[in-house]
């Protein structure tokens, strides 16, 4: 692999331990994948950051690459941890706050962010064209197919030496020629009647090929958030072209394949029957928006406070401040809100019969991390059912 001399600087260790380590995973890695060279990034997204899943191990590596002097060189943020550093939250538990606290005080001290949250783009929208390395892979996903940003889906480590060293593999879909739509994929108006998680889920185990899909025009953002995120969870996706949306430069198109879900295909993917007296309604999966929280708002408001179930919320850590009135107001209608963490990356202090959710990322990992089963629905089914209003 070609470097620079700045490149070969970090490498030897002019720049110290940390930088070096850092240098030391993005070649390795990227000579595994190819890579002749290297490319400069302009923003980093931490994933593997939560206790409940990296363990001591994991803390162990990042305390040790940030406190023997890694500092970050460019914008970067974190994903959720395992903790609701809010304190609203009734549902998630907190056991493990000191242990995550071991992860989070570092990377601040370091320079990252403390967003702590699945959705950085809220933050720093990214530009077409522009090269990052960012975990997490719904935030992977979004970025490249709505902003046209380019970047590969990195493991936490790798995100982590990328935001300490200013670079990344030059490979992958950092390339405009890897970023080539092979299958067509329509969209029919049917189709938008069911919870769009679903076609989400679908797309991510059946189409291998980076996907072009037509008909989703109108959508709302948060609705193509929800299923980027579903398709990215139940396959490898890290592109999606979408028709009309995503930024004309940033990818090509050679189609060799053209397919329609049908509905009855989908609905395989709308998971469990939910009954039981103790259900968990979830919205915020990726992390919701503003938009989506007084859409939640005014359906609480309309059908009435959550009686038949506990409804969850999950939102980025800086919500609670700037959105404070807001977040106030659904917690005095019932709406239990926890910050800077979700339920694929933290532990439930109660079990439950079945979880409600529009996420179809949601569904694919709760039945593995809860053992409970989950089903699709969308925002206002959720509202409803868990106010008791009759369809």
């Amino acid at each position: 692999m070609y470097l620079t001399r700045e490149q070969e600087k970090m490498l030897r260790g002019e720049y110290g331990w940390s930088t070096a380590k850092a240098m030391e995973i993005i070649v390795k890695v990227g000579e595994a994948l190819g890579a002749e060279e290297l490319v400069e990034i302009v923003h980093a997204h931490i994933s593997g950051v939560s206790y409940s899943t990296i363990g001591r191990y994991g803390a162990e590596f990042i305390r040790e690459i940030i406190l023997r002097g890694g500092k970050t060189r460019v914008f970067t943020t974190i994903n959720p941890g395992c903790v609701d550093y809010s304190g609203f939250s009734g549902i998630i538990d907190n056991s493990l706050l000191d242990y995550q606290r071991l992860i989070d005080d570092p990377l601040r001290e370091a320079g990252v962010k403390p967003v702590f949250t699945c959705i950085p783009y809220f933050y720093r929208t990214p530009l077409p064209g522009e090269h990052l390395a960012w975990g997490e892979s719904s935030a992977v996903i979004f970025a490249n197919s709505i902003y046209g940003g380019f970047t590969n889906r990195e493991g936490g480590p790798v995100a982590l030496a990328a935001a300490l060293t200013g670079f990344t593999y030059n490979a992958g879909l950092h390339l405009l020629e890897n970023r080539v739509g092979r299958v067509e994929i329509k969209v029919n108006a049917r189709t938008l009647t069911m919870p769009i998680g679903a076609l989400g889920l679908w797309v991510g185990e059946e189409v291998k090929a980076i996907p072009h899909i037509r008909g989703l025009r109108g959508v709302q953002l948060f609705d193509l958030k929800n299923m980027l995120a579903s398709a990215a969870a139940s396959g490898n996706h890290a592109l999606i072209i979408i028709d009309e949306i995503t930024p004309m430069g940033t990818f090509r198109l050679d189609l060799t394949e053209k397919v329609e879900p049908e509905i009855s295909v989908l609905e395989n993917y709308l998971g469990d029957n939910c009954a039981g007296s103790n259900i968990l309604g979830y919205i915020g999966c990726p992390h919701t928006t503003p938009q989506e929280l007084l859409l939640i708002a005014r359906l609480v408001k309309r059908h009435g406070k959550p009686r038949r179930g506990k409804l969850l919320v999950t939102i980025p850590a800086e919500f609670t401040r700037i959105h404070r009135d807001l977040v106030l107001e659904l917690r005095a209608m019932g709406v239990d809100i926890a910050a800077g963490t979700c339920p694929v990356v933290s532990r439930f202090k109660e079990k439950f019969d079945c979880i409600l959710t529009n996420s179809g990322k949601a569904l694919f990992y709760l039945r593995r991390v809860h053992g409970v089963k989950v089903k699709l629905a969308g925002v206002k089914e959720i509202v409803k059912q868990l106010s008791g209003v009759q369809k």
